[in-house]
């Protein structure tokens, strides 16, 4: 390690230290409302009740990441009975995305923050033998401690935006020595992104293109099938379903919604939220246009609702959400976030509306709209107009669909290729 990385690195513990109890209260105070949050704000500082020894230890940032790694985990656990396995996250929704991994003798915990004393402590608690990142989560004290300590770092999905890429190479030594020399695999998602790894310093023999492992996912198609048997009598054949909205296009999905209802005057609305926060934004919204709604969560059952808007509300339900849609439009796409998983309708040959901004996803929507299996609108005009073109057009809504589930099904078999080579690190 250069010494230029030795001292930048050095800096970097001693601050965290100093940093990670403040930030520990900070979060403690923010989620004071949030009981999983509040009960084990410790973990964050290294602290764990639990343990285990020479595990596998699987890290996802939030709920995008550890729903993209659940396939991989429980394949993983069912092909290799006896090993003990942790997966980490660092928020309650990724915790609850993670919940059903329990049933099958996973331990779940929250991340540690990236100080020397919290990683230790999480390293000291679980003695991980292997740590399977998924994306881009390259934290330096993560990284560093738990290479020294002998266990093998892979990533998988592993992608890097042209951006980012040049913003590492500005300090392509300290980058080098802090976190592409620590990475013994990196399994990526592109030909692309291979590259960009490459160029920040990552041994070129450790970098391999498996493909994206969100094309194996498993979703619960009991509640998809469950949700679809009502869903006629209950919303008729003209459901628009606006999946995870970020705050900041509420109004844009609303108002494209209002105005396709001008002409399709049947036309209902599923506005799944991504946070809570943007549900209240959108009820908000609603009430300043005396539009009525009904919060998924105030009903009893599915089958007492009536209306014309369904505000869900309700955590652990996407599958269901999906039963009740005949179109989808995924959000976080008109706002700075990057789009989300388009996969996940395609799963159920439901077509896909996105807007402008889907870089997380670039590969999977720019396939999908080349094939006809989705449609970029970028503004709430052309939203609109894509709503009435598909909800109108049966014949084209199911042509879109089967497009959407055929590149899913073509993208299938990146978690056997990542076992593969969890496997070779590991002998």
């Amino acid at each position: 390690m250069k010494i230029k990385s030795a001292l930048t690195l050095l800096t970097y513990r001693g601050l965290t230290t100093l940093v990670a109890p403040l930030g520990a209260m900070f979060i403690a105070y923010k989620k004071r409302r949030d009981a999983p949050y509040g009960k084990r704000i410790f973990e964050l500082l290294g602290f764990y009740k639990e343990t285990a020894s020479n595990c596998i230890w699987f890290h996802g940032a939030s709920v995008g990441e550890i729903n993209a790694l659940k396939p991989l985990v429980t394949e993983y656990v069912t092909t290799h009975l006896g090993c003990e396995v942790v997966v980490t996250t660092m928020t309650t929704t990724g915790a609850q995305a993670a919940e059903s991994l329990k049933k099958l003798g996973v331990k779940v915990v929250f991340s540690p923050l990236d100080s020397p004393l919290a990683v230790n402590g999480f390293l000291n608690s679980f003695n991980p033998k292997l740590l399977v990142i998924i994306d881009t989560e390259l934290w330096p004290n993560m990284l560093s401690l738990t290479h020294k300590r002998g266990c093998k770092i892979a990533i998988v999905n592993a992608r890097m935006q042209e951006k980012n890429c040049q913003s590492y190479l500005k300090h392509q030594t300290i980058v080098k020595d802090l976190i592409a020399s620590n990475l013994d695999k990196v399994m990526c998602i592109s030909h692309s992104d291979l590259m960009r790894f490459e160029k920040i310093g990552v041994n070129k023999s450790n970098l391999l293109l498996i493909g994206n492992i969100k094309y194996d996912l498993k979703p619960r198609e009991n509640l998809f099938n469950e949700a679809r048997a009502i869903k006629t009598n209950l919303l008729g054949d003209k459901v628009l379903g606006a999946i995870s909205i970020h705050d900041g296009e509420e109004k844009t999905v609303i108002d494209a919604y209002l105005k396709a209802k001008e002409q399709v005057k049947d036309l209902k609305l599923v506005f799944v939220p991504r946070h809570m926060t943007t549900a209240q934004l959108a009820r908000d919204y609603l009430e300043s246009l005396k539009i009525s709604y009904v919060r998924k969560s105030t009903l009893k059952d599915l089958n007492t609702f009536k209306g014309d808007i369904l505000i869900g509300d309700t955590l652990g339900e996407i599958e269901t959400y999906f039963g009740l849609c005949d179109l989808v439009f995924m959000g976080g796409s008109f706002v700075d976030i990057g789009g989300h998983n388009p996969l996940e309708p395609g799963f159920f040959s439901l077509p896909i509306i996105t807007g402008p901004d889907y870089h997380n996803f670039k590969e999977q929507f720019d396939k999908l709209i080349e094939t006809g299996g989705a449609y970029q609108a970028d503004d709430e005009e052309l939203f609109a107009r894509y709503i009435v073109k598909l909800i109108t057009d049966k014949e084209l809504l199911k042509k879109t669909g089967i497009k959407a589930l055929d590149l899913q099904q073509q993208g299938r078999g990146a978690v056997q290729r990542a076992i593969a080579q969890m496997d070779l690190l590991l002998k």
